[in-house]
């Protein structure tokens, strides 16, 4: 299909919505396409990843033939639904007592993730990690009050195919999810706790090193009980806890360096724009005479979308050298101010694209500077250096 030919400079496109003075990041979030959404609860998304449904799969196939197929299944869903609350729990203390929102809940088939607006200080970890197992502790209270009052057993608690069964299975699990979440491995909610607890005598850097540490040390330990004993499950748990405290310790770290400074020190100030006129022809040309991936689509001076590497190339594919910038543009972007904070600017991420830094001159905002993963790759490594050299 051909691609809309440019607009005459009289005919204006479509502004993105604008605050006072000049917008803060705008573009939404991108979304891990692997998952979906299925609910919000307190306005916070849930999702469900698609492994989830090979879980289910699976459980059908063991359960298939047996005198009581669903039990199997019955359990896991319900197992979900509490791990969903131990969530909910971390969530609502998050933003209820310490202003901290949650972006969204994602359920896996080995656990739930609580992503948060903006990563909560060590010192305000502890109640909110206390939080998810203190969920599962009353749930199988919860549990066992039901089972008592309606006087069934709650000793049998393997799975036999019975509801009563299958309620004190759920009872035990979340004493076990419990348990377990409290093992001082970062980033599980006990190494949180153990973050929270050494950053009372240390700076936090310091802290979550320590935890991080601690964390793989432990699920090293995990990974060769479950080599040994042939348990796939919790070699799966040890490699992510594993992987998991690094990506943490590292993503802190980056915060760390990044806290105290403006967008104004880390942003590319040298930098080529297409006119929104202009074929993707022009756009390749630019593309293979510099070492820029991403360009800004200006119109009359104004900046109106982003063209990127790879929707440069989607688009030549689609419809050719000689269609319009235009058609192929991202709309949508993120745009900050140089005097904004930068830490407080990316832990809004991830952006899709670039972000565009306005500032304000004669009453309108205009483009000076963009920040983009390379240029914030090399910001963070020279303040890393710059901290690292010995004071004069």
């Amino acid at each position: 299909m051909p691609t809309e030919m440019p607009p005459e400079e009289h005919d204006r496109l479509p502004e993105p919505p604008v605050s006072e003075g000049v917008p803060r990041p705008s573009a939404p979030p991108v979304r891990d396409s692997s998952s979906f959404q299925i609910a919000s609860i307190f306005g916070i998304p849930v999702r469900l990843h698609v492994t989830f449904f090979l879980l289910l799969i699976w459980l059908a196939a063991l359960g298939a033939g047996k005198s009581h197929p669903w039990a199997g299944l019955l359990f896991f869903l319900g197992l979900f639904a509490c791990v969903l609350l131990h969530e909910m729990g971390h969530a609502l203390v998050a933003s209820r007592i310490y202003g901290v929102p949650t972006r969204d809940i994602t359920l896996y088939p080995i656990g739930g993730v609580a992503r948060m607006e903006r990563t909560p200080r060590p010192r305000q970890e502890l109640g909110i990690a206390l939080a998810g197992p203190a969920v599962n502790v009353l749930i199988a209270g919860l549990l066992y009050g039901v089972l008592r009052a309606a006087h069934l057993p709650v000793t049998n608690w393997y799975l036999t195919g019975y509801p009563a069964h299958v309620l004190s299975s759920l009872m035990v699990a979340n004493l076990y999810l419990a348990g377990f979440n409290l093992i001082p491995a970062f980033p599980m909610d006990g190494g949180r706790i153990l973050r929270a607890a050494l950053a009372r005598t240390m700076d936090d850097l310091s802290a979550t090193t320590i935890a991080a540490r601690i964390g793989q040390f432990i699920a090293f330990l995990l990974g060769v009980y479950g080599f040994l004993s042939l348990n796939l499950l919790l070699m799966i748990v040890a490699a992510f806890v594993y992987f998991g405290a690094g990506q943490e310790a590292a993503s802190f770290q980056a915060k760390t360096l990044l806290m105290g400074h403006r967008v104004r020190e880390a942003m590319m100030r040298e930098f080529h724009t297409l006119p929104v006129g202009a074929t993707l022809r022009e756009a390749a040309d630019l593309l293979l005479a510099s070492s820029q991936q991403d360009f800004p689509i200006l119109h009359g001076g104004e900046a109106v979308g982003v063209l990127s590497r790879s929707a440069l190339l989607r688009g030549i594919a689609a419809e050719g050298y000689d269609s319009y910038v235009a058609g192929v543009m991202q709309r949508e972007f993120a745009r900050v101010q140089p005097d904004d904070d930068l830490e407080a600017v990316l832990s809004q991420g991830p952006f899709e694209g670039p972000i565009l830094v306005m500032a304000n001159e004669d009453g309108e905002p205009t483009l000076v500077g963009m920040l983009t993963q390379e240029n914030l790759i090399e910001f963070l490594t020279l303040t890393r250096l710059e901290r690292r050299r010995p004071p004069e």
